[in-house]
């Protein structure tokens, strides 16, 4: 009876109950198993370094091409303008740091890179929010694209 009372008395008057402060749960230890070790037969010899060549040999120079060889593979009429400073993927647009010539609405671009290859043409272009038509050497443009572009991807015109 004295319980129902405590009740009531406690939703009338809204107390609620005190808490104790919580004590920090403790960390069980797990206990590590300690790990075998591979023994080597003991009739092996280890391999001879005079055998081995170096791995920074065995790749040939022409394995690596730069990128400004692939560009003009693919047109040889085209000049590096810029690179790639920034990507921001849910508004799918790319800052542009212009290191040569300029950029123009609807010139066509190339952006080349390790995964990149993209030709498209300029069609929204700016400068600190604001909308422009042209963009200089050395200025940083935010330009709208149409597929997935990587930092450090080079821009040719």
């Amino acid at each position: 009876m004295f319980h129902k009372i405590v009740n009531v008395l406690k939703e009338v008057f809204w107390i609620k109950p005190s808490r104790k402060k919580r004590q920090p749960a403790r960390r069980k230890t797990v206990k590590k198993t300690p790990v075998k070790k591979k023994i080597a037969p003991k009739n092996l010899k280890p391999p001879s370094s005079a055998k081995l060549k170096p791995k920074a040999n065995r790749k040939s120079p022409a394995a690596k091409q730069p990128a400004k060889s692939v560009a003009k593979a693919i047109d040889p009429s085209l000049s590096e303008v810029g690179v790639i400073t920034h990507y921001f993927d849910r508004i799918k647009v790319c800052v542009v740091k212009l290191t040569q010539g300029t950029v123009l609405i609807g010139d066509k671009l190339t952006i080349l890179g390790i995964k990149t290859k993209l030709v498209q043409k300029v069609w929204s272009m700016q400068i600190e929010s604001e909308d422009v038509k042209v963009a200089r050497k050395g200025q940083l443009i935010g330009l709208k694209v149409d597929k997935i572009v990587a930092v450090g991807d080079k821009v040719y015109k």
